[in-house]
């Protein structure tokens, strides 16, 4: 073995180093291992030194082998409750939601769920109501993620064998349900919390969702309940998320139950008033039969 190789680092131990300086999520995908290994075995160096590595380009046998070293550390872990091309880390006991948004970079926690994260209901959900992009919106935006991983190495690593960041479907995790919605709106509304651990439906953008899905917010009468009980606490956020992500019929059913069951007397949410006419079929709750029961005022019919 010549002077020269003896300097360099095993791109194994490199590996090691730059997973465990660059993790940043409890659940790793294989992709993210695959993106570490290429960068590596195209740069050839790591902190400036340089690396013992396999001839040519990083592919399909270098990334097993990356895999094996990090199991056999105990770097990554291996759980069977997860599709084979994820792994957790040691140590990581992050709840269920921030789990969530670690296997999908682009969804976000809602509805129910969003509920109970923001105290609105005393309710604990059996399932984590997830929303994720349509397939091909996720796919468009895993492009541009792995265009930021990769950087100059984006059109390499495409060109090879290594996995792209593709989708992973979960239907539990860690004894909780998931039930994920799939969205064509999915640049706005939802917030980073814990240090960004955490997405999920702004305060005022999770009562916008209580009128459009109340079967998955508790039904229409936990709905009404948790408007008494919280809208006078939250009426300015209310309003903006209305004005913002609300369409007409969503403002007329705020509407109505604000002034109704809420008691609130507001020129801005009087004015939403302005998008009530007669005709057709508007109603309270949109899951359930018309109702002869109508307000005038907001031109919808009371099928509570």
């Amino acid at each position: 073995m010549s002077d020269e190789s003896l300097k360099r680092l095993r791109w194994r131990d490199a590996l090691v180093a730059k997973v465990l300086a660059e993790r940043d999520s409890p659940i790793i995908s294989t992709y993210w291992i695959a993106s570490k290994v290429f960068q590596l075995g195209m740069e050839r160096t790591f902190e400036d030194q340089p690396l013992q590595l396999p001839a040519g380009q990083p592919g399909t046998v270098m990334l097993g082998e990356a895999r094996k070293a990090l199991l056999k550390r105990k770097v990554i872990l291996q759980d069977k409750s997860l599709p084979t091309q994820l792994y957790r880390l040691p140590g990581e006991t992050a709840p269920v939601p921030e789990l969530m948004c670690s296997i999908d970079p682009f969804g976000y926690v809602a509805y129910l769920s969003a509920m109970a994260y923001h105290g609105l209901t005393n309710r604990l959900p059996k399932v984590l109501y997830f929303v994720s992009p349509h397939p091909p919106i996720w796919n468009d935006l895993a492009e541009e993620k792995m265009h930021r991983d990769l950087g100059d190495l984006y059109g390499p690593y495409t060109n090879s064998e290594l996995p792209r960041l593709r989708r992973v479907k979960i239907e539990k995790l860690d004894g909780v349900v998931i039930k994920e919605i799939r969205t064509k709106e999915h640049r706005g509304g939802w917030r980073s919390a814990n240090d960004g651990a955490l997405r999920v439906t702004g305060l005022g953008k999770t009562f916008v969702d209580m009128l459009q899905h109340p079967d998955i917010c508790g039904g229409i009468r936990h709905v009404i309940e948790v408007f008494q009980e919280q809208a006078p606490l939250h009426l300015k956020a209310i309003v903006a998320a209305f004005n913002t992500h609300g369409g007409p019929i969503d403002k007329l059913r705020a509407g109505y139950i604000l002034e109704t069951y809420c008691g609130i007397d507001s020129v801005e949410v009087d004015a939403w008033t302005a998008y009530a006419s007669r005709g057709g079929s508007r109603k309270l709750n949109p899951q359930a039969e018309y109702s002869p029961e109508f307000s005038a005022k907001w031109c919808l019919s009371i099928n509570v």
